[in-house]
């Protein structure tokens, strides 16, 4: 009987124990499935609410992530979107908080170090999105977005060569995306090495043809290459499919490319357009002053520049063209003080021809080399 009653009191305790563990594994369970409904709800409303996002609904993305950021739901993707909305309205310490939240969350979430970095950026804390531009990059080795970022700020920050070596990494991975060689040659240009930047924005172009940002690219590098019958090739091209320039650069360039090949009728057109078209401009009365220089037409060449000079006295190219007139005209005194001012602009083309001109105005002569008696 004893014996009875043990088996049955060890039978009653493992039913107990057994519907013990059967309601933590049911309890572990709904716990489990709540956190995924959690989740997946956060991962819906984020998407909704980045939609808002993108059409400028800010005013509804806001209010459609309010409950689930006082949730605290751990959902990374749901952070990056706030902190893009918080530096959108220009509260950056909150977004860095956001940012920092979602990397915390994820810590293998490249769009969150991404947008971490940008913020920093903002900041002025420029070494601090550097290493989160390259752990994105890191993360994410097939987004050029990451490695744009990357490189912008390298050069920003005076090291185009990192840059350089950047770009070239992200296009050895992704050879085929236009953006990429699009940026290495915005370096290459920005680095004076105009041959370089000609062959990345070659490549772009053939990648995406109908790309005029980078048509614009390529024919302003091959003007500053001196390649000025297929840089004015180009621009008359970008002249027909973007009217809106007809007084704008395009039309300036090509008509430097038309005198540089020795068409000076042509760019003489051009340039009274667009005085007609924009009266008072400088560039056309600049433009006129070259072609009448060209043409040895000295006086008209010098009217043109003492308009274009009492609109913008420092001028740089109308201060070095009427410096030559003036030295052509025997009044070296004169010509002295425009070459001066001239080399005041850094931007000034032809600066040693200038500095050339500013030498015979002050009746320099060059050094002879020294001999042995």
């Amino acid at each position: 009987m004893q014996i009875k009653r043990a088996i049955l009191h060890i039978a009653v305790m493992a039913l107990v124990l057994a519907a013990g563990c059967g309601q933590l594994w049911m309890d572990k369970n709904r716990e489990e499935a709540r956190q995924r409904w959690s989740v997946s709800r956060a991962e819906m409303v984020t998407r909704m609410a980045d939609g808002y996002f993108q059409r400028g609904e800010m005013g509804r993305a806001r209010q459609t992530i309010e409950d689930l950021l006082r949730a605290g739901v751990p959902y990374c993707p749901l952070y990056v979107l706030a902190a893009r909305m918080e530096a959108d309205k220009g509260d950056l310490d909150a977004a860095r908080a956001s940012a920092d939240h979602a990397v915390t969350l994820d810590p293998k979430s490249a769009e969150a170090r991404y947008v971490l970095g940008t913020i920093e950026q903002t900041l002025g804390q420029s070494d601090r999105a550097l290493y989160m531009f390259s752990e994105a990059v890191r993360l994410d080795l097939n987004q050029p977005r990451y490695a744009l970022a990357e490189a912008e700020l390298q050069v920003a920050e005076g090291q185009p060569e990192a840059a350089v070596k950047c770009l070239r990494e992200a296009i050895e991975r992704m050879p085929g995306r236009a953006e990429s060689h699009v940026a290495l040659g915005d370096v290459f240009a920005y680095q004076k090495r105009y041959g370089a930047a000609i062959g990345s924005f070659r490549i772009a172009l053939r990648l995406e043809p109908q790309r005029a940002d980078v048509k614009e690219r390529l024919a302003r590098a091959l003007y500053a290459s001196g390649e000025y019958a297929e840089a004015e090739s180009m621009l008359a091209d970008l002249a027909l499919i973007q009217p809106d320039f007809a007084s704008g650069w395009v039309h300036s360039m090509r008509a430097d490319c038309m005198l540089a090949t020795g068409r000076v009728p042509q760019a003489r057109e051009i340039y009274q357009a667009q005085a007609r078209n924009k009266q008072g401009a400088v560039l056309p009365l600049v433009g006129l002053a070259k072609c009448d220089i060209l043409d040895n037409r000295l006086p008209n060449a010098k009217k043109q520049l003492q308009d274009a000079l009492a609109s913008q006295p420092q001028h740089g190219e109308a201060n070095a063209l009427m410096g030559y007139v003036l030295l052509m005209e025997g009044r070296p005194g004169e010509a002295m003080a425009h070459l001066d001012m001239a080399l005041q602009d850094p931007a000034v083309a032809g600066r040693e021809t200038v500095e050339r001109l500013l030498a015979k105005a002050r009746g320099d002569r060059p050094e002879l080399p020294v001999t042995d008696d």
